[in-house]
C-alpha cells in the first residue's frame, strides 16, 4: 500500500547536475589553460632574458652595427611576445575566474533543490508515518471494541422490558 516518493522537481534537478559537472570540466580545462600559457610566458621571458646576455655578449665585442641593430629588433621582437603571453596569461585567468563563478553558482541551484527535495522527502515520511499510524490506531480501536463487548446473544434484558 505504501508509494513510493516522487519529486516532481526531479528532472530539474538532473539538469542542474549535469550543468553543475559540465562546468566543473569547463573549469579544470580553464585551469589547465592557465598552466600552459603561464609556461608559455615563462618561455618568452627566458627567450627575452637569453637574447639581452646574448647582445651584451656580443657589444662587448666589434661587430657590425647592422648585425647589433638585428639583435637588438630581436630583443625587441622577443619582449613584445613575452608582454603578449603574459596578457594572455591574465584573460585565461579571468576566464577561470568566470567558471569557477559559474560553478558556484551552479552548485548554488543544485544544493537549493536537493535542499528542497529532502525537505519534501521528509514531509513524505512523516505523511506516511501518520497513516501508518493511523491505520493502527483504527485497527487497535476495533480489537478493544471486539475484546470488551464479548460474543453477541441478542438482545439486552435491559432493552427487551421497554
Amino acid at each position: 500500500m505504501a508509494r513510493l516518493f516522487t519529486f516532481r522537481l526531479d528532472p530539474v534537478l538532473e539538469i542542474r547536475r549535469r550543468r553543475e559537472e559540465t562546468v566543473q570540466g569547463e573549469l579544470a580545462q580553464a585551469i589547465h589553460a592557465v598552466a600552459q600559457q603561464q609556461e608559455r610566458a615563462v618561455g618568452a621571458r627566458e627567450a627575452v632574458e637569453a637574447a639581452v646576455e646574448s647582445l651584451r655578449g656580443a657589444s662587448a665585442q666589434p661587430m657590425q652595427l647592422i648585425e647589433l641593430r638585428a639583435m637588438n629588433d630581436e630583443v625587441a621582437r622577443l619582449r613584445r611576445v613575452m608582454e603578449h603571453e603574459q596578457d594572455m596569461v591574465l584573460r585565461m585567468e579571468e576566464i577561470a575566474a568566470d567558471r569557477r563563478d559559474e560553478l558556484m553558482q551552479a552548485s548554488r541551484d543544485r544544493e537549493a533543490l536537493d535542499g528542497l527535495r529532502r525537505r519534501a522527502e521528509e514531509a513524505w515520511r512523516q505523511e506516511q508515518n501518520r497513516r501508518e499510524q493511523e491505520i493502527l490506531d483504527e485497527l487497535a480501536t476495533r480489537r478493544a471494541a471486539r475484546s470488551t463487548s464479548g460474543p453477541h446473544r441478542g438482545p439486552s434484558p435491559a432493552g427487551a422490558a421497554a
